[in-house]
């Protein structure tokens, strides 16, 4: 490709060996360091790219580490861009503020839709939708060709029997009559057989593994909140990373933790985890975690042994949630040692949503996940009875599943309401 055009790069690693121009750097908020962040190599990774000027962009997945204001900065840029970008990515919104076309890979083939993420959603809907009824009326053909047909049979047996009242001496006379409807009849239902071999077949649409389920209920923590944070502060050598932060977490609410990367989200979280003095967590609470290192798998036990170890509901449920995160049979069966990155994360997800807890709390759960699976997982949350609180860059995700959105910058804690808006599909495509 690079005979016929100059083509700039954002690889998933970050990795570049050209610099952005001057004006990128303060734009993207850079800066001379010899250790860099993975968000910070992303960054120069953009920077240098949009530097390049050149007509054709390839992104892999370019918002990977980035926070909220590193996917608003691309988005922005790309917005921008004067060339032809080809993008691998699983942030929804960006598809549909940036793409005004979907390539979709199946089956070692490529589809090509005109407009964004949710044009090519919506299309996939109303495509599944028209074979449904197809299907349906292709079998309901079919059932009544194949009813017709063994009346017909039936009919030329009969006929080839006398009544019952009629003696030998008239079924001579009459045999020959019989004999010529008898050939009618099966010449009727050689036309219905080959109607029923002719008919345009359909086939069923592809069933996605979703099977439609709600979580059982976990029951509801009666106090007024599910845990507090008061007064803390928290800082490594000089760098003060949370500042007399105090926040209370309201009982049956979803919460979301967003800010910049190094803005404390996930100090924040081990806080209230580790029981620091400055937090409370209401008694009744039943606490299950989701944290980003996936340490509540055996590598040593299946997929579905992990799940169904500490559930607090039988097997079928966990087949259920797993099925909706999007794992095959075949996959429950797998070791946990030989899954990707987005299976362990599926995995550790699962486990936490059959423990029957009253209280959930992730650490950015959509790292690594493709978007089937993200909607999969906002259906099963959706469900959900409890209380949530969450760290996430995802902002598709938030906006369907969170009720409080709370800031977090420069040490301190803005609170607010979630902006909701339900661009979700059924998950069928």
């Amino acid at each position: 490709m690079k005979r016929y055009c100059p083509i700039a790069e954002i690889l998933q690693t970050g990795e570049t060996e050209d610099e952005p121009e001057a004006r990128l750097l303060s734009q993207l908020k850079l800066r001379d360091s010899a250790v860099k962040s993975g968000g910070e190599k992303t960054r120069r990774a953009i920077g240098a790219a949009f530097s390049s000027q050149a007509p054709l962009l390839f992104a892999d997945e370019p918002t990977t580490n980035l926070d909220m204001e590193g996917v608003a900065l691309l988005e922005k840029m790309m917005r921008g861009y004067r060339g032809a970008i080809l993008m691998i990515s699983h942030d929804r919104t960006l598809l549909d503020q940036v793409c005004n076309q979907i390539w979709e890979l199946d089956r070692a083939a490529v589809r090509v839709f005109d407009g964004n993420y949710s044009d090519w959603a919506s299309q996939k809907e109303r495509e599944r939708g028209f074979q449904e009824f197809e299907y349906q009326q292709y079998q309901k053909e079919k059932r009544r060709l194949e009813r017709a047909a063994d009346a017909l049979q039936r009919k030329s047996r009969k006929m080839a029997k006398p009544p019952k009242r009629m003696g030998s001496s008239e079924w001579m006379l009459y045999k020959g009559v019989a004999a010529v409807q008898q050939g009618h009849v099966q010449s009727n239902k050689s036309s219905v057989m080959s109607r029923l071999e002719h008919l345009d077949k359909k086939d069923r649409p592809d069933e996605p593994p979703q099977v439609s389920m709600r979580l059982p209920d976990a029951g509801r923590i009666r106090a007024k909140n599910a845990a507090a944070i008061r007064h803390l502060t928290v800082s490594y050598g000089n760098r003060i990373v949370l500042d007399d932060v105090s926040l209370e977490i309201e009982a049956g609410k979803r919460t979301f933790i967003i800010g910049n990367n190094g803005a404390g989200k996930s100090t924040l979280i081990k806080a209230l985890m580790d029981r620091a003095p400055e937090t409370f967590i209401a008694s009744e609470a039943r606490v299950a975690y989701f944290s980003q290192d996936l340490d509540t798998l055996d590598p040593e036990k299946t997929v579905l042994e992990n799940v169904a170890e500490d559930a607090a509901y039988p097997q079928h449920i966990c087949r259920a949630v797993l099925a909706n995160l999007y794992m095959t049979k075949d996959d429950m069966f797998k070791p946990v040692s030989v899954l990707s990155g987005g299976e362990k994360v599926k995995t550790a997800l699962a486990k936490v949503l059959v423990s029957g807890c009253s209280f959930m709390i992730l650490d950015e759960p959509t790292n690594h996940m493709d978007v089937y699976t993200m909607e999969g997982l906002e259906h099963l949350l959706e469900s959900y009875d409890g209380t949530l609180l969450a760290v996430s860059h995802d902002r598709t995700f938030i906006s369907h599943t969170g009720d409080v959105v709370c800031q977090l910058e420069k040490g301190n804690i803005q609170k607010s309401t979630a902006q909701k808006t339900d661009t979700r599909h059924s998950g069928k495509y």
